[in-house]
């Protein structure tokens, strides 16, 4: 009898289990920061840098080309907890720029950013649209 009584227990709490690990990987990866930049100009997009705040790692992204658009799952640094994150590129004279992607984010958050470059000036100044 103690013997069946084990079985019945077992076969419940097994199905449960399984449920809850599916869940609990679907969530964990969900999780992350989903990065979309789409060139609508017609010239080549190059030298851009995705720059973490509490960290000293940054992500370059890779050229994109005219009309089209680049897409990538950001995994933050092993060393970030929490902060912001930037886009940043150097212009033709050497200049710094930089818009914020993300004001606050800390490791764990979910977040969809989607960047436009609308168009590029004679200095290679880029017009960004940033959407959270």
């Amino acid at each position: 009898m103690l013997k069946n009584k084990f079985s019945y227990i077992l076969i419940a709490i097994i199905p449960v289990a399984i449920i809850i690990c599916v869940f609990a990987l679907i969530s964990y990866s969900s999780r992350g920061i989903t990065l979309s930049i789409n060139n609508k100009t017609d010239e080549t997009i190059s030298g851009l840098k995705i720059i973490y705040s509490s960290s000293n790692n940054n992500t370059e992204v890779p050229e994109i080309l005219p009309k089209k658009m680049y897409k990538t799952k950001l995994l933050l640094p092993n060393n970030f907890t929490e902060g912001s994150i930037k886009i940043f590129y150097l212009d033709k004279l050497g200049n710094d720029h930089e818009e914020y992607l993300v004001d606050y984010i800390e490791k764990g958050y979910k977040e969809q950013i989607n960047v436009t470059v609308n168009s590029v000036d004679e200095n290679n100044v880029l017009s960004l649209q940033v959407n959270k």
